[in-house]
C-alpha cells in the first residue's frame, strides 16, 4: 500500500505534460481518450508539423514505472511539416520518434525500451563540407498493426514493417519487413515466419 505513489505520481506528471502540450501546440497535438502516461514525456512540434495519438495510449516515461529502460523519456518530435500518427492501444517505453515526413504506427503495437524511429538522415551525406548546413530528404515510415519492436531497435527512413511482425532486440531496420514474421539483426532480416 505504501508504494502506490510509485504508480500514481508518474501518472499525474504524464497528465500535466499532456495538458501543457495541448496548450502550447493547440490543434497540432491531439490525443484521444483513455491514455495512461507514466512520467513526463517530451513533445516538440516545429514548422507546421502535427502529432496525433489514438485511444488508450500507453506511455512509460518514468524510471519508477519501467525497471528496464536505460532511462530516456519518451520523445515525440516533428519539424518541417512532419507528421506522427499513433493508432489505438499503442505502447511506448522510453522511445524516441522524430519525423520530417510521416511516421505511422498501427493499432496495438508495442515498442520496447530505448527504441528510436526516424524518417530522415537529417544531414545530407555529400558533399562532406555541407553536412552541417544541408538537410537530407525524408522517407515515410509505416509500422503495421500488432507489431512488437524489441529493446534498443533502430528503425530508419523509408521502411514498412508488416502487421503482426516482431523485430528482435538490438536490430537495425533498413529495409521493409514482411507481415507475420520475426526479423532480427543489423540489417534486420526475416528469421522465420510466425504463421503456423
Amino acid at each position: 500500500m505504501r508504494w502506490y505513489w510509485l504508480y500514481y505520481v508518474p501518472l499525474l506528471s504524464g497528465a500535466v505534460a499532456t495538458l501543457i502540450s495541448k496548450l502550447i501546440y493547440g490543434k497540432a497535438f491531439s490525443i484521444k481518450r483513455g491514455a495512461r502516461i507514466w512520467g513526463t514525456y517530451r513533445v516538440l512540434i516545429f514548422e507546421g508539423g502535427t502529432i496525433e495519438i489514438g485511444e488508450r495510449f500507453r506511455c512509460v516515461s518514468s524510471e519508477s514505472r519501467s525497471l528496464i529502460t536505460l532511462f530516456s523519456p519518451v520523445r515525440l518530435t516533428v519539424f518541417g511539416g512532419g507528421k506522427i500518427r499513433i493508432g489505438d492501444n499503442v505502447g511506448l517505453n522510453g522511445t524516441a520518434i522524430t519525423a520530417v515526413k510521416k511516421i505511422s504506427i498501427g493499432n496495438e503495437t508495442m515498442i520496447a525500451p530505448n527504441a528510436i524511429i526516424v524518417d530522415s538522415d537529417f544531414h545530407s551525406p555529400w558533399p562532406p563540407d555541407q553536412r552541417w548546413t544541408s538537410k537530407a530528404e525524408g522517407a515515410e515510415v509505416t509500422i503495421g498493426k500488432r507489431v512488437w519492436i524489441g529493446m534498443n531497435v533502430l528503425v530508419l527512413k523509408g521502411v514498412t514493417i508488416g502487421d503482426n511482425s516482431i523485430i528482435g532486440a538490438g536490430s537495425v531496420v533498413t529495409q521493409d519487413i514482411e507481415a507475420d514474421c520475426l526479423a532480427a539483426g543489423n540489417p534486420a532480416k526475416k528469421v522465420k515466419s510466425l504463421v503456423p
